[in-house]
């Protein structure tokens, strides 16, 4: 019956049978606390809803889904997510931009090679519309030449607030280096994984990139 947010945490006040509950969440946007109420529905076929109440402020993302990855000093935040459709990534930055109301949004991400190859330009023009800067690099472009995709999704976005940078790690640190105060990057498409794929898989790990710029970017 109430979903307020402050200083980035959310403040939720609900009914159930008759009776009123309410906790905090450090969790982002409002698909999140769906899913946590769902659960608590879920879970109160065994467990008293006041018991569980009582915990739900511990609960924390998980890896690589709407994660806020780091701390930096300018009150900037860099959030990682694994949305790599149209559907995806509209749902993420709109749950984004209402918990960050006041925030300039921009997105870092790419599309996979082999995978459908419809979507992209939709992907694109769903990140103009949203976001004030778009820093286009590769996903797992796997057998694909990366630079038709990214030429692809890119028919529909601006030139004024497209930063195209084939080199995922050197986009990272181009859009985390760029965060003024306030702002929000959403690094969307890779989320938890632990590689990336052109013609075989080599190590790779936006968060672990993600934390390296962010101690860099706050020894400025």
């Amino acid at each position: 019956i109430n979903n307020r947010i402050i200083n980035n945490h959310q403040y939720v006040t609900f009914n159930f049978k008759n009776k009123q509950y309410s906790f905090k969440t450090s969790l982002i946007g409002k698909i999140q606390i769906d899913n946590l109420l769902m659960a608590v529905l879920a879970a109160n076929k065994v467990i008293p809803i006041s018991k569980i109440v009582k915990v739900l402020h511990k609960i924390k993302s998980i890896n690589g889904r709407l994660e806020i990855i780091g701390n930096i000093k300018n009150l900037s935040t860099v959030i990682l997510d694994y949305a790599h459709t149209p559907e995806a990534i509209n749902s993420c930055i709109k749950n984004i931009k209402k918990h960050f109301k006041y925030s300039n949004i921009s997105i870092l991400f790419g599309c996979g090679g082999e995978r459908d190859k419809s979507k992209r330009e939709d992907m694109g023009k769903i990140a103009n519309d949203l976001c004030q800067k778009i820093y286009l690099t590769d996903d797992n472009p796997r057998s694909e030449n990366p630079s038709e995709i990214r030429k692809q999704i890119k028919r529909k976005i601006n030139k004024k607030k497209l930063y195209e940078i084939p080199s995922r790690k050197l986009a990272i640190k181009k859009a985390i280096n760029d965060l003024k105060s306030g702002d929000v990057l959403i690094v969307a498409g890779k989320g938890h994984e632990n590689y990336q794929e052109y013609n075989s898989k080599i190590s790779f790990s936006d968060k672990k990139f993600i934390n390296i710029f962010i101690r860099n970017k706050n020894k400025l």
